[in-house]
């Protein structure tokens, strides 16, 4: 494992905290947030481990000059707080959500708005874990059900959550996922205000691990869709030694996936093939077989963009099946706009060209601009190996008002309309495709 990986929170030997790690607990003191970042320490600590407890004491009294009762004061506000129950709510989270599901979408806000009976923390959850799960079959739902765990959580109060730093983190998550959301449906600069006010929200938080590195993912997804790859590649790391520290395979194996990504938008395909290597056999494709299928996914990418098209398509067969598990509509035009891109690769251009029309209507169909843009490039790509110059032209033209509402800067636009005329030659008119998906993965997110 790289050491990096671990650089946030040190590996434990059989799961005890560090020395390090308890003397930060007994240095803890009352300032605002001092304690929280020992929560994980402290959870430890409660399983009444009494060789930890013996370290602590023993620890303790080496430092006789210090006054440790500011420091466990601080420690064990920052528990009451993390531990704090709310109210105990009169009616079910899932009756609740299955009564909003119900309701016309355009009266679910003034339904939670109205009615104190939603004012549900678990509620906020089951909303999240609704929209996740619509993330690959509709992305309008994903970004409705999201604004409703917002507003849902805005509404709860120290009554519902039991103490205020566990509302932060309700806030928080809420606002983190609505900002992932966002991101997901190609609204990136309205993702970067709702992280933001997740990131604010969390600062007031318990300190919760799983809960900030998540919002790491977050923003790590972000960032290497702004074309911020080294940021979106830190982040990434960060989150991923956080989820190894508390023993989290799964979402380990997550954030590695969201690191290779990053290698894959910064232009490191071995990397990111190294990194997908490391986390694929730690995905239990029983449970997170989505995990997988994305691993998979960028795995076969990765190998078409170092050219080694006979391996991807090698791959691709292995996990063909696990694709038709699937039923979303998202996955299977993923998948049709990565056969294309295969088939492109080996040289069957017909095919490929009908493989990418099919996908390119779909994500058109579903307004996915960002990916009918890119398949687009993908098609030029085969009408300039198959010398289709007004099959060309007519595929730029038709891009250009998509690639205008994308931002991607005048030099983009510039070469799109070069590329237009199709009187370049075949290098040419190659390297200018190659420019414009440099500066689509790379455009400008300013409001």
């Amino acid at each position: 494992m790289n050491s990096a990986l671990g650089g946030a929170l040190p590996n434990r030997k059989h799961g005890h905290p560090t020395d390090a790690e308890l003397e930060s607990l007994l240095q803890a003191s009352l300032q605002k947030g001092g304690a929280r970042g020992n929560t994980e320490v402290v959870r430890h600590l409660l399983s009444d481990c009494p060789t930890c407890k013996e370290r602590a004491l023993a620890r303790s009294s080496l430092q006789t000059s210090y006054d440790y009762g500011a420091a466990f004061a601080g420690a064990a506000k920052a528990l009451t707080d993390y531990f704090a129950v709310g109210q105990q709510p009169q009616i079910g989270a899932e009756f609740l959500l299955k009564e909003l599901m119900a309701a016309p979408d355009d009266s679910r806000e003034n339904l939670v708005r109205s009615d104190r009976r939603f004012a549900n923390p678990e509620l906020v959850d089951l909303l999240i874990d609704s929209s996740h799960a619509s993330r690959y079959r509709n992305l309008n739902e994903m970004l409705n059900l999201a604004k409703i765990a917002l507003l849902v959580a805005d509404t709860c109060t120290l009554v519902e959550t039991g103490s205020a730093s566990r509302l932060a983190d309700l806030k928080g998550r809420a606002w983190g996922h609505y900002g992932n959301a966002l991101r997901v449906g190609g609204q990136l600069p309205e993702a970067e205000d709702a992280l933001s006010a997740a990131q604010r929200h969390l600062q007031e938080g318990t300190g919760d691990p799983p809960l900030r590195a998540r919002l790491l993912e977050q923003e790590a997804a972000l960032r290497y869709f702004q074309g911020r790859n080294t940021e979106a590649s830190e982040l990434a790391e960060e989150a991923a030694g956080i989820y190894q520290a508390i023993g989290q395979t799964h979402n380990f194996a997550s954030a590695l996936v969201h690191k290779a990504i990053a290698c894959q938008y910064a232009g490191e395909p071995e990397n990111a093939i190294s990194v997908l290597n490391q986390a694929i056999p730690l995905v239990d494709p029983e449970n997170y077989p989505h995990l997988l299928l994305a691993a998979c996914h960028n795995l076969v990418l990765s190998y078409i963009a170092v050219d080694r098209p006979e391996q991807a398509l090698s791959l691709y067969f292995e996990v063909r099946d696990l694709y038709k598990d699937f039923e979303d509509e998202l996955i299977s035009l993923r998948t049709g706009w990565q056969e294309g891109q295969l088939l492109r690769d080996l040289g069957y251009l017909e095919a490929a060209e009908t493989a990418l029309l099919q996908a390119r209507k779909g994500f058109a169909e579903h307004d996915l601009s960002h990916e009918v843009a890119l398949v687009s490039l993908d098609l030029a790509w085969v009408y300039v190996k198959l010398g289709r110059i007004e099959q060309l032209k007519q595929t730029v033209t038709e891009a250009i008002p998509i690639f205008q509402s994308l931002r991607v800067g005048r030099e983009a636009i510039a070469a799109l309309l070069q590329l237009q005329h199709g009187e370049e030659q075949e290098q040419k008119a190659l390297e200018l495709i190659r420019l414009l998906n440099t500066r689509l993965s790379h455009r400008n997110t300013a409001k």
